[in-house]
């Protein structure tokens, strides 16, 4: 029977709605409800309806005290009576339960909200709903889509970072696939995932978005990747493009192992060994001469004495150097010199990974600059990258790329949650001691 004091409504939530019934099994909580009676009218004719028949439909809700919960709807069948009306039967309805979800609409937020928010695997979610993947990732979608559709979601952006991530790994039947994030570089937050990382594919999306969008980004930082800056060319013209300075700095880091490598090899026959002198100042090397102590200068000396017979990983380390001067310059004017000076350098050195180099100083020169101008860099680009590598984590994995997209716009693309599920309440009005 009903709770005549109206508790047991209060506890369950559901607008419109009464317990009939709250059965305790040893496993889950079984609660039966139907809809506070009220006058029908026929959806066809308008006439009065009268009862027809009952069925109950079960749904799963959000655990209740600890304990899982089975909600029986007791749905009402309604008929109308009027011989020439062609809508003979039909059931109520309700926003809360939906006819085609297992899940009741707060149970499916919660689980939108679970796996988009706090990036949990959509199978853990199943197992503790005691419902199938699909059910969750349904729920997902319904809900999750239109937050990342939101317009007010991405805004003007000003500032676009640009990189790529790998989504899916090599196997027998394909090769590594890559995805580009696009970033907002301001407000931090990830403005879509296109598949892929060619030209042809950051082009498309550039194509496909708003000329007020694409007219209002005034920076444009990337990598190193020619890819990026032929999608680029011819679209956003106006905005100031940016190499990002760690990606520079790594490729003259990379230049120096592949010489001191190549360098260990030819003089020792093997690969580094924890004794050998490059070998044991690998580290040293990367590190910036600002941050080398006077100890440190000098094992890193010594070893290159001991191990460097011709002086190519001196010359290697010399040539990073110089460009990490460039970052450090209080001056574009500085910069430029200092970059010049860098190139000219690289140019003339009889290593061939050092020359490369210099090509690639040379061919990226503008942008390098760019930094000083602007200020920008791809830093929060790689800082959302965590997010999305976190995402890939939980999932163990995406087969597919649709899937990936939105969760990873939902747990790192700035969606607005308060609208459709308030956060709790705090308790105590400060932190304890």
């Amino acid at each position: 029977m009903p709770d005549a004091t109206g508790v047991a409504e209060v506890m369950l939530g559901l607008p419109g709605f009464r317990v009939i019934e709250a059965v305790e099994s040893d496993d889950e909580l079984v609660v039966t409800v139907e809809t506070i009676p009220e006058l029908t009218g026929c959806p066809g004719c308008g006439a009065v309806a009268t009862a027809h028949d009952r069925m109950p439909v079960e749904y799963r809700d959000l655990p209740a005290f600890g304990r899982p919960v089975r909600l029986v709807w007791d749905k009402r069948r309604h008929r109308c009576e009027e011989p020439e009306c062609a809508m003979c039967t039909w059931t109520e309805v309700s926003g809360a339960l939906s006819a085609r979800c297992l899940l009741t609409r707060r149970a499916a937020l919660a689980c939108c909200r679970e796996v988009g928010l706090n990036a949990r695997p959509v199978a853990q979610m199943a197992r503790e709903l005691g419902v199938a993947w699909h059910t969750v990732m349904n729920a997902v979608r319904e809900y999750g889509e239109p937050l990342i559709d939101d317009s007010d979601r991405v805004g003007r952006v000003r500032q676009l970072g640009v990189d790529e991530t790998t989504w899916l790994a090599a196997t027998r039947e394909h090769s590594t696939k890559f995805a580009t994030s696009l970033v907002d570089l301001e407000r931090r937050i990830v403005i879509d995932v296109v598949e892929g990382n060619s030209a042809g594919d950051l082009a498309s999306w550039l194509d496909d978005q708003p000329v007020a969008f694409t007219g209002g980004i005034r920076v444009v930082a990337t990598d190193l990747a020619e890819s990026y800056r032929r999608g680029l060319e011819g679209r956003i013209d106006q905005a100031t493009r940016v190499a990002d300075p760690f990606h520079v700095v790594r490729l003259a880091n990379r230049a120096l192992d592949t010489v001191r490598r190549r360098v260990q090899n030819r003089t020792m026959g093997h690969r580094g060994r924890k004794r050998d002198p490059l070998y044991r100042i690998r580290k040293l090397m990367l590190t910036g001469t600002e941050r080398l102590d006077p100890r440190g200068l000098d094992r890193m000396l010594l070893g290159l004495r001991v191990g460097d017979p011709d002086n190519e990983v001196l010359g290697a380390w010399l040539a990073k150097e110089s460009v990490r001067d460039i970052y450090l310059a209080e001056s574009t004017d500085e910069a430029e010199l200092l970059i010049d000076k860098a190139i000219a350098a690289c140019r003339l050195d009889a290593v061939g990974e050092v020359r490369s180099l210099g090509v690639t100083l040379t061919r990226w020169r503008t942008e390098i600059l760019a930094r000083h101008h602007t200020g920008a860099s791809n830093g929060p680009t790689e800082g959302l990258n965590l997010l999305v590598k976190k995402v890939k984590r939980a999932g163990h994995g995406f087969r597919s790329f649709a899937n990936y997209r939105l969760r990873i716009l939902l747990h790192a693309g700035g969606v607005s949650w308060e609208s459709i599920y308030p956060s709790t309440p705090r308790i105590r009005g400060r932190a304890p001691h």
